[in-house]
């Protein structure tokens, strides 16, 4: 397989590891992470300064047009007037709960600058939870400042058509509230489910009316509809049609998935939790095998969680192993109404096992052996193989994996970057500089899964030859051969290097093959502020 890497010119560097950054209608949006403040000496994590709680755009080059940069202070929605049910903005802010207003007040209205956070966008709003203090205490002794920020649960949400700030508290209907505890270092996702809640018994007998009619009508007043109070297109009664019009960002849709981290006592864990926007309310999925994990990588894909282990001694058997969890969406369906209610897991997490992956078509070999059993036997290495065994990405935390779509609507997951797991590399060989891309199974009758299964009966080239755009088996790790995106581009030839605790994000519609990252730390230490966007052929 092969992809190419171009640096991202014209744009003022912006210094940063454990930050968060997504992608919403071609900008990027940069916030929170470690800075190193003003000292020049290279820093581990955890003793640089926190960043500050300004949100860095960047809009991306596209078109022929350059990057562009510029800097959004933090500034919070209008606040409500007195005995407004709506606060913040429009979506609570904890009700029903003495104290809960206190509580927020303390908090503030805009988030406080953080480190080790994770975000993820839903419709043109980015999500965020978590993270850590950053106020240097490597440096200073101050233990307070490697602390996770303890926000009850708070969901901040980033608007990027007004550029301002607003929250969500978990609703507290009950005394007892359960929501994740307060971590940092953790990976987080969104799916745009569940949406679809306008299937009351009011709006089922509306699309009665306009299919079949109601009983007793005649055909002219069916014909006819609610242009008595609406208008027609031609013209509208304005303000009938504003009054009915519904707003799906301000009624809340969506779900927010956090996974893993640090806790306040220092534990990594490997618990998986999910937000709904719409109810406001955490809900707890299956904890993801082994180990507490520490900068896991998180991706979503069709409706599978995936995640690649990292943060875990080397020997672990799940160390550098792929899991995944199945997730479907709730619904219901009376006689008088229907609709969406949450996400929800189907069974359990699913492992991938080097040289015997399950992708879920296939039946699991019962002599299957573990990651580490069967790596030992290929004499794998870790970052290619060896010994004649299976290709498999090296062991690896603080990495970047992001799901994209290339030709077909072939889907792949793409790992790259990270910190070895190993304790035996030198400070100067401790993280990688490699890409690999896991081809996701094809579902339903997409070009693409028309065309393997067409490959699976005349054959298929191996991993990795690239004999067709988005080459590689289904359901295996190819590594990739990486090129400048453009030939004559020399300063995008050597690529990123190697550099861990980056932020990264896809390029959405802009260009769904497209995946960019920004900043992290390299092996000296030193915060990067550069930024790159990786292409799958």
């Amino acid at each position: 397989m092969k992809g190419t890497w171009e640096k991202i010119a014209d744009v003022p560097a912006v210094p940063r590891s454990s930050a968060s950054a997504n992608v919403v209608a071609g900008t990027l949006y940069i916030f929170g992470g470690e800075d190193g403040g003003a000292s020049t000496k290279p820093r581990r994590p955890g003793q640089a300064g926190a960043a500050g709680n300004a949100m860095h755009a960047v809009a991306l080059p596209s078109s022929g047009a350059p990057a562009d940069y510029y800097v959004i202070p933090a500034k919070p929605v209008a606040a409500a007037a007195p005995g407004d049910k709506k606060s913040s903005e429009g979506e609570g802010k904890g009700k029903g709960v003495e104290g809960a207003a206190a509580a927020a007040l303390a908090l503030g209205n805009v988030p406080a600058a953080r480190v080790g956070h994770a975000s993820a966008v839903i419709g043109h709003r980015i999500f965020m939870f978590g993270g850590r203090h950053g106020g240097g205490g490597g440096d200073s002794g101050d233990d307070n400042s490697m602390a996770p920020l303890d926000e009850g649960g708070r969901v901040w949400i980033f608007d990027t058509r007004t550029r301002l700030w607003s929250y969500l508290d978990p609703a507290r209907t009950t005394s007892t509230v359960e929501v994740p505890a307060p971590r940092s270092h953790h990976a987080s996702v969104a799916t745009d489910k569940p949406r679809d809640f306008d299937t009351t018994a009011a709006a089922r007998r509306r699309q009665q009316h306009h299919s079949q009619g109601a009983p007793g009508e005649t055909w002219r007043e069916w014909a006819l509809g609610d242009t008595d109070e609406v208008g027609t297109p031609q013209r509208p009664i304005v303000g009938n049609v504003a009054e009915r019009a519904t707003d799906a960002d301000s009624d809340g849709y969506g779900t927010l998935i956090v996974h893993g981290g640090c806790l306040a006592d220092g534990r990594r864990t490997s618990d998986v939790w999910a937000f709904d926007i719409h109810s406001r309310v955490w809900q707890k999925l299956p904890d993801a095998p082994g180990a507490g994990q520490a900068a896991p990588a998180l991706a979503l894909s069709r409706s599978r969680l995936y995640r690649f282990s990292g943060g875990v001694d080397a020997t672990s058997a799940e160390s550098g192993q792929l899991d995944y969890l199945e997730l479907v969406v709730d619904s219901f369906n009376d006689e008088f109404s229907a609709g969406e209610v949450s996400i929800a897991a189907r069974g359990g997490w699913q492992s991938l096992i080097q040289g015997k992956e399950n992708v879920g078509y296939k039946e699991t070999d019962p002599a299957e052996t573990p990651f580490a059993a069967a790596t030992a036997a290929s004499g794998y290495e870790g970052g290619g193989g060896g010994g004649g065994g299976d290709v498999w990405p090296g062991r690896r935390s603080a990495a970047v994996l992001e799901a994209i779509t290339v030709g077909g609507g072939r889907e792949f997951l793409v790992l790259m970057l990270g910190e070895k797991a190993s304790s035996s590399d030198t400070q100067q060989q401790r993280f990688y500089d490699d890409v690999w891309a896991f081809q996701v199974p094809s579902q339903g009758m997409s070009p693409a899964s028309l065309a393997d299964t067409v490959f699976s009966v005349v054959g298929r080239r191996g991993p990795g030859t690239g004999g067709r755009r988005g080459g590689g088996a289904e359901g295996r790790w190819s590594r990739v051969t990486v090129r400048p995106h453009d030939h004559e581009d020399d300063v995008s030839a050597a690529g990123p290097g190697p550099r861990a605790y980056l932020a990264s994000a896809t390029m959405g519609d802009l260009e769904e093959n497209g995946i960019v990252v920004w900043g992290g730390m390299d092996a000296q230490g030193r915060r990067l502020g550069d930024g790159w966007i990786f292409r799958l052929d």
